[in-house]
């Protein structure tokens, strides 16, 4: 299965943010395992490295992004994503990136812990927590 994982849940991930990280370090951990392929966006990249820069330093937001680049797939942003955005419904035009990018790359499900901000996305669009209540035990 695929999934697309938003900014704010990789932020959680790399600097072990509480309470917040423990769900999503299990779905990585999944994923380690084979059980899910997982998908972030050019633009949580750049957005995150900004992020941890400022929580703690460039050097450790450089470090966690080089460990993370061994875990997920990133998917470019190009115009038509943007064009996208800017036309859509989303109040935050990061989140209307995020979405398209998710939608242009087939994905069907986004992770997040903003369910509400992805209101006007095609996608199922889940918490952590939620999504691993809903996976029958068996696939996990």
């Amino acid at each position: 299965m695929n999934i697309f994982i938003d900014t704010n849940l990789i932020i959680d991930f790399l600097t072990k943010r509480e309470p917040y990280s423990e769900d999503i370090k299990d779905i990585f951990q999944y994923s380690v395992e084979g059980k899910y392929e997982l998908f972030i966006s050019s633009v949580t990249v750049t957005n995150t490295y900004y992020i941890i820069s400022k929580l703690v330093n460039a050097s450790f937001a450089k470090k966690k992004l080089e460990q993370l680049m061994e875990l997920v797939n990133v998917l470019n942003v190009g115009e038509s994503t943007i064009v996208k955005a800017l036309d859509s419904k989303f109040k935050d035009l990061e989140d209307g990136i995020q979405s398209f990018s998710a939608e242009e790359g087939n994905l069907k499900i986004i992770l997040t812990r903003n369910v509400k901000d992805f209101k006007w996305s095609n996608l199922t669009v889940l918490t952590p927590k939620e999504f691993l209540s809903s996976e029958p035990e068996s696939s996990l």
